[in-house]
């Protein structure tokens, strides 16, 4: 029974079937926090559905959001599929730019490079606690 599921299997299973119809009529699907609730390897999965061109026929497009920096992984996206977002706290204008303007070699390791600040849009915390 679904409901003794896990939320994340929960998530997967309701995500599945929006992800094929995606594929079948060639759509984009559009996810915010793709990860959410869900287990790294069901998300990464679900990603790699839309990537694999013998299951995804209709060329059918994913636009996400994530905060999983696992899924900043050169072996699951390419270099020009990964764009960042960072806000500006004066402006509060939102840019958003692409992990390419950076010129990363195709064995660097984005995550990493990220959590220490290569990449920007990293939220800044302020104040102690």
């Amino acid at each position: 029974q679904l409901g003794q599921e896990s939320v994340g299997t929960q998530r997967f299973f309701s995500r599945i079937g929006l992800w094929m119809d995606a594929m079948n009529s060639g759509a984009v699907l559009v996810v915010d926090e793709i990860e959410a609730s869900m287990h790294p390897l069901l998300t990464r999965h679900l990603i790699e559905m839309i990537q694999d061109q013998t299951i995804n026929q209709n060329h059918a497009q994913l636009i996400f959001t994530t905060h999983d920096t696992g899924l900043l992984d050169l072996k699951l996206l390419r270099r020009d599929q990964i764009w960042f977002a960072e806000k500006d706290e004066k402006s509060m204008q939102t840019d958003i730019y692409a992990l390419t303007e950076f010129s990363p070699r195709k064995e660097e390791n984005i995550a990493k490079g990220y959590l220490q600040g290569r990449y920007g849009a990293i939220p800044f915390i302020g104040g102690g606690i």
